[in-house]
This record gives structure tokens, C-alpha cells and sequence, in this order.
């Protein structure tokens, strides 16, 4: 019976009529690559969080040892005591010391990765290259290198050493030294937290020791800043003033190209603020001596940032004697300190002008918000304080100790409260105006 009698199709009209199976397309190994960094940053990164009862955890991990109690324990618990009696203030006590050594003796013969590799992550959260707990805790792991999870498989293949407290610090900065872009690389190896505290911060230190000779170069430089403060990352805090240290040195008794000197202004006051305006405590531990070079880096730039900015914004007037006259005196260290403030729209000018990262976070001149055509330079000069201002604003002289003088760092100005204040005296910029400027200095 055929087909169109109402029976079965033929097997050969079948095969006739196949078509070709859909194969589905292959998968995005990019997104499956992101969604794997999303699962270990969610799950494979430590936490930093304090713990609420630490006492509580220390005593209740003490009294089941002694009754030899392991029911309903879960392994986090044993991981949270791990962090608590490896690390200091805790890690000297009597009491913590019998943890530490019941947890050594587990690490000799455990294979199950949920207890092994919380404790690498105390490791080297916890570490302490002088502390005998920590050397303890390391040769414990080396023994157990080959029950260790996959995680840190590739860390320990490219730092044999990471569990020799006396030689990791270098070996790591070694790596860091030859990578291109030290946070992801250092995040690629397994380690999730590159600026978490413990390890990372003495290796941090080494490779400063070990690129310090290198910092007079650009490339250098930029490597380590861009380490300081990933992107999307807030900026390193300890290290950071041995890093600042490391950057200036090199310019001690030379200055930099103008193209290293911008980056390092922009880049440092962006991650840490201007140490004399939005101050970051970060600046109380660099050398005083190191800041001034900064801080007059500062200056020279704020004079010239000034009279480029008036040169876009007011055209037709010429500010070359004024922009001249202030640079002679900064090139002569008369100048000991210098602010500046625009009018509405310099200022407007001068935002779109700094880095876009630091637009917010960085405060690197301040407002005129009174006369719109006039923007100010502010400066300290020995035992007084000098403002100058655009258009016919008179150069204005106050004693520095004049309690009515303007001071220097301040968010907003108004050039007719400046006119009204009294025990200054004033030129209009006509005939020799920088003769009588310098007489009065």
C-alpha cells in the first residue's frame, strides 16, 4: 500500500527527505571566561571581615578539641577559627598556639580542599615574614603542596618558593616586576585580592626595591601607578607612601620631562589627594622633603594652568607680562605657595581640563563666584600674601599674619570681599607695576 492509500512512508522516501541536524553554535568562551571570574571573586576570595565574637570562636574551637567533639561542625567554622588563631594579635597566645598546632597536625594528613585552602588564604592574608607562626604554617602547606586544590595550581607552578616566608616576598616580586599589568596578572595566578594585606604588602615592598633604579622611566612609572590604583579599584593605602617615596626620588636633583612631571601631579593628587588642600593621611608618611617637590611641581603647573586656561576663555586681552613676571619669580623660589580660583566659566574650562577620573575625587583650584571676569592667583611669598587677579582686579598685598587676609586652599572666593578687606596695599598694573611689587615683597 503507498503513502497516498493512507499507509506507512516508504523507508527510502524517508531518507529522501532527511535534512541536515542543527549543530548548535559554539559558545562564547569569553562570557563562560567572565562568568568564571565572577563565581571565584564571589566565592574564592576571602574575607576581610572582622570577626564579631572572636573570643566566642577561639574558646568554643578549644573546648572541642579537648572533649574531641566533631558533630554538626561545619568547615567554615574551623576556616573562621584558622584566620583568627594564625593571625596576629592572636597567633602568640597559649591558648591559640594549641589550635594552631592541632591545625598543623590535620594539615599532615587532610585531602579535603575545603579545610586546606581556606587556610593558603590565611596564609597569606595572615603573613608575617618575621613571625614563627607564619613559618610554621607555610612549611605545613609545602609538605601538603600535592593535596591542594586546582586554584593554586598555577601560583605554586610560577612561585616555587610561596611557601617559604623568607624568599616569597622577592619571588612574587619578580613576577610582578616582569608583568605588563600586575593586578590582573597576580589575579590570573590565583591570587583574587592583589592589594589584600599580609603577603601582598611585603610584596609589595620588594618589588619597589626591585624597579626603584628603574622609576626615571616612563613605562615604569606608569606600571607602578596603574598598580597603585587599578581600574575600578580604589588606590592602594598600605605601601602607598613608600610608593610615592620610590616615584620621587629619582627627581630629587633634576626635574622630570614635563610629560613625566604632569603624570605624576595628576596621578598622585588624583589617588591621594593635594596634600595641602584634600589631604590624604597617606602624605603624613612621606619624607617632608619629598612632598615640597611635589608641592612645587604643584605651583609651576597652577601658574601656567592658569594663564592657559585665561587664554582660551578670554580672548583679545594679553596676559603675557603677568604670566611672565609670576613664573620669573617661581623659577627664583620666590614663590612658596600658590592657589588659584576661576570665574565661572574658566572654571567650567578648568574641570574639563584635569583627568576625567579626577574630576571628582581631586580638588585642584578653587572658585571665583563673585565678579564674572575675574579669576584669581593666590600665593604665599615669604611673609605675605599675594593675589593677583584678571582685567582690572589690582594686584593686592597682605601680611601673611593679617587675620583678614585671604587664605590660600579655600573651595570659594568673592573679589569684592577681597577689595573690601583692610592692611593691604594695592597697584593697578600700569607703568612699572612689577618694580613695585618686588619692593614690597
Amino acid at each position: 500500500m503507498t503513502p497516498a492509500e493512507g499507509g506507512e512512508p516508504r523507508l527510502s522516501e524517508m531518507l529522501g527527505t532527511l535534512r541536515a541536524p542543527h549543530v548548535p553554535s559554539v559558545p562564547s568562551f569569553e562570557v563562560i571566561g567572565r562568568t568564571v571570574e565572577k563565581v571565584l571573586d564571589r566565592f574564592g576570595t576571602p574575607s576581610h571581615r572582622p570577626e564579631k565574637d572572636p573570643e566566642r570562636l577561639i574558646a568554643e574551637m578549644r573546648d572541642r578539641i579537648a572533649g574531641w567533639n566533631w558533630q554538626k561542625v561545619p568547615m567554615s567554622f574551623v576556616a573562621r577559627v584558622g584566620r583568627l588563631v594564625f593571625s596576629a594579635p592572636w597567633r602568640d597566645r597559649d591558648d591559640c598556639i594549641r589550635i594552631q598546632s592541632f591545625l598543623l597536625d590535620e594539615i599532615a594528613i587532610s585531602t579535603r580542599s575545603g579545610f586546606l585552602n581556606p587556610l593558603v588564604q590565611t596564609y597569606v592574608s595572615s603573613f608575617d615574614a618575621l613571625s614563627e607562626v607564619s613559618r610554621k604554617l607555610g612549611q605545613a602547606l609545602e609538605r601538603a603542596r600535592d593535596r591542594l586544590g586546582a586554584q593554586w595550581r598555577s601560583l605554586l607552578a610560577a612561585v616555587p618558593e610561596f611557601f617559604d616566608v623568607a624568599r616569597v616576598p622577592q619571588a612574587l616580586a619578580r613576577l610582578m616586576a616582569q608583568m605588563e599589568d600586575i593586578w590582573m596578572g597576580l589575579r590570573r595566578l590565583g591570587l583574587r585580592s592583589p592589594h589584600a594585606p599580609g603577603l601582598m604588602d611585603a610584596a609589595h615592598l620588594a618589588y619597589l626595591e626591585q624597579v626603584g633604579p628603574r622609576l626615571s622611566e616612563k613605562p615604569e612609572i606608569e606600571r607602578l601607578l596603574a598598580w597603585l590604583r587599578p581600574p575600578g579599584q580604589m588606590a592602594r593605602a598600605t605601601g602607598a607612601s613608600e610608593a610615592i617615596a620610590a616615584l620621587l626620588r629619582p627627581w630629587v636633583h633634576e626635574a622630570p620631562p614635563k610629560a613625566i612631571q604632569s603624570l605624576l601631579i595628576d596621578r598622585l593628587t588624583e589617588m591621594y589627594g593635594h596634600p595641602k588642600v584634600n589631604r590624604n593621611a597617606v602624605w603624613n608618611l612621606v619624607n617632608s622633603e619629598l612632598e615640597q617637590i611635589v608641592l612645587r611641581w604643584l605651583m609651576g603647573a597652577d601658574i601656567r594652568f592658569l594663564f592657559r586656561v585665561l587664554d582660551e576663555v578670554e580672548r583679545g586681552h594679553m596676559w603675557r607680562d603677568r604670566e611672565d613676571f609670576w613664573w620669573l619669580l617661581y623659577e627664583t623660589g620666590r614663590i612658596d605657595e600658590v592657589w588659584i580660583a576661576f570665574n565661572d566659566e574658566g572654571y567650567r574650562a578648568a574641570i574639563q581640563k584635569l583627568p576625567p577620573e579626577a574630576r571628582q575625587s581631586a580638588r585642584r583650584f578653587g572658585h571665583q563666584c563673585g565678579e564674572r571676569d575675574k579669576s584669581l592667583l593666590i600665593m604665599r611669598i615669604g611673609s605675605k600674601i599675594v593675589v593677583e587677579g584678571t582685567f582690572n582686579f589690582k594686584v593686592h598685598i597682605f601680611n601673611a599674619d593679617n587675620r583678614l587676609a585671604p587664605k590660600l586652599y579655600q573651595p570659594k572666593y568673592d573679589v569684592a570681599e577681597i577689595r573690601s578687606l583692610g592692611g593691604a596695599l594695592s597697584k593697578p598694573h600700569l607703568g612699572d607695576w612689577q618694580s613695585w611689587v618686588r619692593r614690597n615683597l
